[in-house]
């Protein structure tokens, strides 16, 4: 049998140089396995049904969209689609599924079976399973219990179950919580993966906030952000000695980084009325935490429900805030953020104690216009990389990404970051039919051109001098996926739809 990798609290060695761990200072219960278990549907075998395929720059199954089983009926006709035609520029083939409930391990082992066809990454949609560890804390001397996002990046290593309990308490069995894994070369990712869970946001109906997620995602595609790129480094008391360090990792991706870290400064209110109100397009809390709140020294606490009343225009966070991503906790922020805003496109942070460290790592590759989930696997792969102790587990087996991989925060995306859309025209250009076939038909609210752009935002067909009302185009020769509809009027002022064009 190969040799294990077991946490012993006797034999943990706890670094005195390094950045204190984050934890929640409350002690508050975040949610048990067996709350969240009892919460769920029952495990039955798993059932993947392909509701689309959107070909993009390579062939095979390059990304996957798992959703949960019927969640793709209670959204916009087209909106799938058009997302994933987003998406296929930038990473190849997407498979739109659904999956049924069922282990953990039978929906890892699927991933692990598009391997060969060429997957990179994955992002899991809705109520799906999430794989939990039970391990004992190098750092706490005491154990944590948590869902664990990597088992799904980490498609060919060894995790088992073979404690009842924590393993230094020193009981052989199984719990249904991964507490033993093989050796770390066998624990490198082989794929990207994140995670959106709205049903317990308890803001909004969970394909609500996912369609208005998806909405918002397209337009960040299409148009950008005007203005200036800044980033917050809000660094709190026990992390100032670093805050250097912090902001100059997040200057590889944003080169305009602000850096608060005084302790006179650095607290609740100033955060909430000064730093989430700004004009930052990413901001990175380094602040203890819950689930649901940050905890800053001196005070006071920042809630999930003020995050929500703010709405923070930042469309990115990396937060470094114990457990505050713990996505199987109702409300928590990591979610908030992203699905609860009216701005938010993703986050980065744990579901337990800890949080990432060598940021460069994951900052770096993003400003080099890596996508988050790729920046975020080769952070994976350099923290694996030469072995998986168990502080490092301790500190980051517990992250995750919420929000969609695929974004390239320094993207040069159709229309470009900072520019403005164009004067609509009253009424918009309407698309009669939609998801269509080899005709598209068309309500054009006034006279002018039209014409039809790919993902790529390449010219594939124009009709000049066209009258206002219905008429058709022709566009059978066309591959399926998402392409955009451009009328211009004489006056220079434009409407466009979405149109997704079926195979």
């Amino acid at each position: 049998m190969l040799p294990a990798l077991l946490f012993s609290a006797l034999s943990a060695v706890i670094p005195s140089d390094g950045p204190v761990l984050t934890r929640d200072l409350t002690g508050a219960d975040p949610g048990t396995y067996e709350e969240w278990m009892a919460a769920e549907p029952p495990a039955g075998p798993l059932v993947v049904r392909e509701l689309a395929r959107i070909p993009g720059i390579r062939t095979g199954t390059d990304f996957v969209i798992v959703l949960e089983q019927g969640l793709a009926d209670s959204l916009p006709a087209g909106l799938l689609e058009q997302w994933a035609a987003d998406m296929a520029p930038w990473v190849g083939e997407v498979l739109l599924a659904e999956a049924s409930y069922s282990t953990p391990g039978e929906l890892r082992e699927w991933l692990a079976s598009l391997l060969p066809e060429g997957l990179d990454g994955a992002v899991l949609v809705g109520d799906l399973p999430a794989a939990w560890v039970m391990m004992d804390n190098a750092f706490l001397r005491e154990g944590e219990t948590f869902p664990a996002d990597y088992f799904f990046m980490d498609l060919d290593g060894e995790w088992s179950d073979e404690w009842v309990g924590y393993p230094s308490q020193g009981n052989p069995g199984s719990d249904g919580k991964y507490d033993t894994w093989g050796p770390w070369q066998g624990l490198m990712p082989e794929i990207y993966c994140a995670r959106m869970k709205t049903s317990n946001l308890t803001v909004g109906t969970e394909a609500g906030l996912i369609a208005s997620y998806l909405e918002r995602n397209h337009q960040w595609r299409t148009w950008g952000d005007p203005g200036a790129h800044q980033a917050l480094c809000y660094v709190d008391d026990d992390w100032a000695v670093w805050g250097a360090e912090f902001q100059q990792a997040m200057q590889e991706l944003y080169p305009d980084v602000e850096l608060v870290r005084d302790e006179r400064e650095t607290n609740g209110t100033d955060y909430e009325e000064n730093r989430l109100t700004g004009a930052y397009r990413w901001i990175s809390p380094f602040v203890h935490s819950g689930p649901t709140l940050h905890q800053w020294s001196p005070g006071p606490e920042t809630t999930w429900d003020e995050v929500v009343a703010i709405d923070p225009q930042a469309r990115f966070y990396n937060l470094f805030a114990c457990s505050n991503c713990r996505f199987t906790t109702p409300r928590n922020m990591g979610s908030i953020y992203v699905f609860a805003t009216d701005y938010g496109l993703a986050s980065v942070g744990s579901t337990k104690s800890g949080s990432m460290l060598q940021f460069e790592h994951f900052y770096g590759p993003l400003g080099d216009d890596q996508t988050l989930g790729g920046a975020y696997r080769q952070w994976w792969e350099y923290i694996v990389n030469g072995g998986f102790s168990p502080g490092e587990m301790s500190w980051h087996l517990g992250m995750v990404l919420i929000g969609d991989p695929t974004l390239r925060p320094r993207a040069e995306i159709l229309g470009g970051p900072g520019t403005e859309p164009p004067p609509s025209v009253t009424g918009g250009l309407e698309v009669l039919g939609n998801p269509c076939g080899n005709v598209v038909l068309f309500h054009l609210p006034a006279p002018g051109v039209l014409a039809i752009y790919d993902t790529a935002g390449r010219l594939v067909l124009e009709r000049p001098a066209l009258p206002a009302g219905e008429t058709s185009l022709d566009v059978g020769f066309l591959p399926g996926g998402f392409y955009r509809a451009v009328l211009r009027r004489g006056d220079g002022s434009v409407t466009t739809a979405g149109i997704v064009r079926l195979r």
